[in-house]
């Protein structure tokens, strides 16, 4: 089990670099602007044309689309997929920062170090479209409101990363469970007639590094919210969730 000491450690040397992901919704191709809403709000102009004529790289499950420590010199765009950000504590334990999904941008804490503090890896054949960092700051001191619109961006997800921080501090293993289960819902769900299905498969040893607990732990408590009627598989093996009945059960054991 990652120890809370050890968590802050690594979610503290990420808060003084954190930068906000712009998320976008898009197919497998960018073929017009509307289908990358928050690439042309944050980057206006032709780079998001550019960025639909720039040649996509494949990226098979559990490879890394880079390391920590590595020099950082771009940012990706996901074309398809989920590729997942982590890091890596010198003890060797893992803790998993985010899970990307298609149309969301990663890699931008390069725009204040020189070097990744975190580690990206595919959970599943992804496909990404690297953008230069040149390319992107060119854009950002060209458009002072784009430039604005960034920084909101990054405010924004370091305020989640403290709030985070505070969920691995104090709360127990079931609220953060219960928490990281609505928040793939909002991020990767789809309706469907028994709740809102996880449209991907996230294993439980990768839920136990989101929540910092052991996967033995991670799995009790789904055995307890399956029975509970709080969550189900589906046949496929993605969990369905009640958003309604998981967000009551988070307020209750908030207000404990």
């Amino acid at each position: 089990m990652i120890r809370v000491g050890e968590l802050r450690g690594l979610l503290l040397s990420a808060l003084g670099a954190a930068q906000g992901g712009a998320g976008v919704r898009v197919g497998r191709r960018l073929e017009h602007h509307s289908q990358c809403v928050a690439v042309s709000e944050l980057l206006r102009g032709k780079l998001c044309e550019e960025l639909a004529r720039r040649r996509a790289r494949q990226v098979q499950p559990g490879e890394l689309l880079y390391h920590m420590g590595e020099p950082a010199r771009s940012v990706y765009l996901i074309r398809g997929g989920l590729i997942k950000t982590a890091m890596v504590s010198p003890g060797g334990q893992e803790l998993t920062l985010r899970i990307h999904k298609t149309g969301d941008i990663l890699g931008e804490l390069c725009l204040c170090v020189d070097e990744r503090r975190e580690q990206a890896v595919a959970l599943e054949e992804s496909e990404v479209v690297e953008i230069p960092l040149d390319l992107l700051l060119s854009r950002l001191r060209q458009d002072p409101q784009a430039a604005l619109d960034f920084a909101t961006a990054a405010t924004a997800h370091l305020l989640q990363t403290y709030q985070r921080l505070q969920s691995l501090s104090v709360e127990p293993a079931m609220s953060r469970l219960t928490r990281t289960l609505l928040e793939l819902a909002s991020q990767v769900g789809e309706p469907t007639i028994l709740g809102t299905q996880i449209a991907h498969h996230i294993t439980q040893e990768e839920l136990a590094r989101l929540i910092g607990a052991r996967r033995e732990v991670v799995s009790s408590l789904l055995n307890q919210l399956r029975k509970a009627g709080f969550i189900s598989y589906s046949r496929r093996g993605f969990i369905v969730i009640d958003s309604q009945a998981l967000g009551d059960l988070l307020n209750t054991i908030s207000q404990h």
